[in-house]
């Protein structure tokens, strides 16, 4: 085994600094996201996006180390290489694992968007019973925004701003790897 030089011949600082680019994109977009769709407040759906994106960062950093633990020795090699060393070629299944990522991403920000507001004891969303039964003294036009069908759909904005955040960390992904393409490796 040949010695250890330096700290970065141990220390993956490239799968490190995508991974906080890539939290730190996402927690900014699906925050804006929660915040148009949810009628939430800038600090709240912030608050909410970060809470859940880091959630979801370590359940994935979790299963990975305990996926790659269970892999045959070949593809456990290829699968710590994309991870921590770039991506050379992308093999089909390297789709079907994103697409399982995507979903499975979303239900876990789905239910801790749900869990977090029920540690937090609020609910922040009107729910369908104070919409029916608006204040007396609101005024029509505030009867009319509160009404069931403006009802913000929780589930749908969670999509779409997974959904966002997703595609862009995948048009980064593409950019990093036409990059590292045109780049010869010495």
């Amino acid at each position: 085994m040949p010695p250890i030089i330096n700290y970065t011949d141990v220390l993956p600082l490239r799968a490190i600094a995508f991974q906080l680019l890539f939290l730190f994109m996402a927690i900014a977009i699906e925050a804006a996201v929660l915040n148009e769709r949810l009628n939430l407040g800038r600090k709240l759906s912030m608050q909410y996006s970060a809470t859940v994106n880091l959630l979801s960062t370590v359940v994935g950093w979790i299963v990975f180390f305990g996926v790659e633990s269970w892999l045959p020795s070949a593809a456990r090699q290829l699968l710590v290489e994309y991870v921590f060393f770039g991506i050379r070629s992308v093999p089909p299944t390297v789709y079907l694992i994103g697409f399982a990522a995507f979903l499975l991403t979303f239900a876990l920000k789905l239910q801790g968007i749900e869990f977090l507001e029920l540690i937090l004891e609020k609910n922040t969303l009107p729910t369908v019973e104070e919409a029916n039964h608006p204040r007396k003294f609101q005024g029509r036009k505030k009867q009319i925004e509160l009404s069931a069908e403006n009802q913000p759909n929780r589930p749908m904005a969670v999509l779409w701003a997974n959904a966002f955040s997703f595609v862009a960390i995948t048009v980064i992904l593409i950019i990093r790897v036409m990059v590292d393409q045109m780049i010869p490796i010495a």
